[in-house]
Parts: C-alpha cells; structure tokens; sequence
C-alpha cells in the first residue's frame, strides 16, 4: 500500500505543471472516419514527442473531447476543455460548421487554437481577427484551384466539357458554390447540374436521375465520407455513364477500396501511403510499428504535423506563453510528409500553412488509391470512362 502511494504522489509531481494540449475531434458523427484517422496520428506524435523529453521537460499531455460533428455538442466541449480542465492550447478541428460556432468561445477565452481542418470560407471569415489561429488544411479556394487544374486537363486531353455538381448542404459543400459555379463557366466548361443533398441521408436517386437526363461528364460531389457508397450505389444502379465521378470527402469509408463500387472512383487527397518522400516513408514506418497496419486518410499525418509542430514551437519559446508560442510557430520552416510547412498569409487569415501546392488527386485502381494527376506524380495511368 505505502509502495502504490508513492507511486501515485510521484505521478501526480511528475504531471504537475505538464502543458495540456485539448484536441477536439469529430470521433462519431458524419465525420468520424476523419477523427479517428487524426486521434492515431495525435497518438503517434504524442508517443514520439515524449519520448523525446516532453515539452518544457514534462510529458506533453492530451485531453481528447469528441465533437460529434455537431455545434451543439461541440462548443459545451471546447468550453469545458478550455475553462474547467485548463488546457494550454487546443488542437484538432474538422467540421467547418462546428469551428464556425466555436468562433465566439474561442474569441472570448483568447484560446490558442492549431487547426488541422474546417476548410470552408466562413471559418476563414469568422477568424480572420483571431491572432492565435494557425489553419494547416488549405482553405477550400486552395483546393478548388488544384481541383480546377486537373478538370482543365480532361478537358483539353479528354474533351470533357459538362460538370454536374451534387453538394451536401452545410458550410462544407454550400460556401462558394455560386463562386464555383462561376469558375467552371469562366474555364470553358458547362455546369449542367447543381444540385444539393443532406450529408448521411443516402437519397441520391432523385440526384443522380437528374444527372443522367443532362448527360455530365464528370459528377463533381462535395460531401463526407458517409455519402461516398450511397452515391456510387445510386451511380451504378441507374447505370449514369460517366467520364469521371470525382469527390472531395475530408475521409473515405473504411474498406471502400475493396468495394467494386469504387472502382475508378477519383478523390482528392493531400498525401497518401505510397508517397517516396522520405518523411512520408518515415511516418509510414511509424504508423504501421505503433498500430501494425497503415492507413491513407491524411487527417492521420496531417494530425502528427499539427502535434509535432505545436510542440517544437512551445519548447523553442520556453513558456507556455501565448504570444511567444505564436511567434515560434510562425517561424515553422519543416519537410513533412505534404512537402514544406511554413505559415503565410492567406486572404484573411495570419497564419496558412498548406495551400494548393500540396495537393495530389487519386483514382481508385485495383483496389488501391493510385495518385494519377499531376501527371508527375502519377503512378498509374487514369481511367476516363467516356
């Protein structure tokens, strides 16, 4: 008994004064793929920094809350983590509409937030005068500039012309569809279809018959991950022929490679497994030696960059300090396994991190994500059905 007592009096001293780092995360909802792909790279970083020697020579600590995809769980959460159990900094974030409604507690508490996701303009809207917001997804315009770059190829070399656009509802897939719309049309495409769903409802057969009266080339869908195989279902039950069905969930189903469903399936990805770069190979090894598999969702090294960073820049400025950790974290010059990280300006916002650079675009092909464009980077050739 006296031994488990000192045992536990010398934990409690080791953790005291340990910087506590909250990590919000949608770990159920419509986004939980993407949440439980970031919590393993947390884990992972947080693994490897301690490790290390902890952070200001304590072990780094992490208090994870789940969003559950949803405002009304989520900003009871990031209060909590912020005001009851004392976190010095907060990590995570997916949903744009969750991160929209965390926009006011955050301003209030002054709360030091590094972002990994929420990509929709009106996030960037509601923290464009927050000085402790570091972003690291590229903002939606960012993807749309990569998504524009490789449409404009099929157009020249595969004559595709006519783009359906399904969207889901939220600020995800409904901010800036006009300015999408607009952006096609000026690229010499017809947008032939704009049609919006709800996320998880798995009704696409009023869609999809829609998208076959016009005829597209390509269907262009923005939603999450639970929309993906009901879609394809849909697509394959009402035989849509299509040069290309290209989507941008933040995650993929779990498996979905191994559904014929999915086959020529394109997608949008900031990284994958199969990436040469040495510090892709390396987070690799790490994933698989700590979970004894690998995975593609992004949201898994995009979270360790996010951690490793965040750390990196606190023991650089000796404090948990808000102001020193924000000017060390500014100075972040890294090879990840996305390329380069540094912060810049975006349009509204102090500190970007990756921008329209960084992204790759994949085909599903022989039961894998095969990269396919740029054609640089491509592994195997694409798959245009028409």
């Amino acid at each position: 008994m006296k031994t488990l007592l000192l045992t536990g009096v010398m934990l409690a001293l080791s953790s005291a004064g340990a910087v506590k780092v909250g990590v919000l995360l949608p770990l159920s909802g419509p986004s939980s793929v993407t949440g439980q792909a970031a919590r393993s790279g947390y884990q992972l970083a947080l693994d490897e920094i301690n490790q290390a020697g902890g952070v200001l020579g304590k072990p780094l600590e992490l208090d994870f809350a789940d969003d559950g995809s949803a405002p009304a769980k989520a900003v009871p959460e990031f209060v909590k983590l912020v005001t009851v159990d004392k976190v010095d900094f907060m990590v995570g974030g997916v949903s744009s509409a969750v991160s929209i409604a965390l926009s006011g507690p955050a301003k209030q508490y002054g709360t030091f937030m590094a972002w990994i996701g929420a990509a929709a303009v009106p996030v960037e809207d509601a923290f464009a005068d927050h000085k402790y917001f570091f972003h690291y997804h590229p903002w939606s315009y960012y993807n749309f500039e990569a998504i524009l770059g490789y449409f404009k190829y099929l157009k020249t070399y595969k004559k595709a012309r006519n783009i359906a656009i399904a969207y889901e509802d939220g600020p995800f897939g409904s901010a800036g569809i006009d300015a999408t719309v607009d952006a096609f049309k000026k690229a010499g495409f017809n947008v032939v279809m704009t049609e919006k769903f709800k996320t998880g409802s798995g009704n696409f057969g009023p869609l999809v018959s829609k998208a076959k009266a016009v005829n597209p080339d390509i269907l262009y869908w923005v939603g999450y991950d639970t929309d993906a195989l009901p879609l394809a279902t849909e697509v394959r039950q009402q035989n849509l022929k299509l040069g290309l069905m290209y989507g941008t969930p933040p995650s993929w189903p779990v498996g979905f490679e191994k559904n014929p469903l999915s086959d020529n399936v394109a997608g949008l990805s900031l990284w994958l497994s199969s990436s040469p770069t040495r510090e892709s190979r390396a987070f690799v090894a790490a994933y698989r030696k700590k979970f004894g598999t690998t995975t593609d969702e992004y949201f898994a090294p995009l979270a360790y960059v996010n951690l490793k960073t965040l750390a990196a820049a606190i023991n650089r400025a000796g404090s948990v300090d808000k102001d020193k950790v924000a000017a060390e974290l500014a100075k972040t010059n890294v090879p990840t396994p996305f390329g380069q990280l540094t912060f810049s300006k975006s349009l509204k916002t102090q500190y970007q991190g990756f921008k329209a650079g960084n992204w790759l675009h994949f085909q599903y092909l022989n039961d894998a994500r095969a990269p396919v464009f740029p054609i640089k980077f491509a592994q195997k050739p694409m798959v245009y059905g028409k």
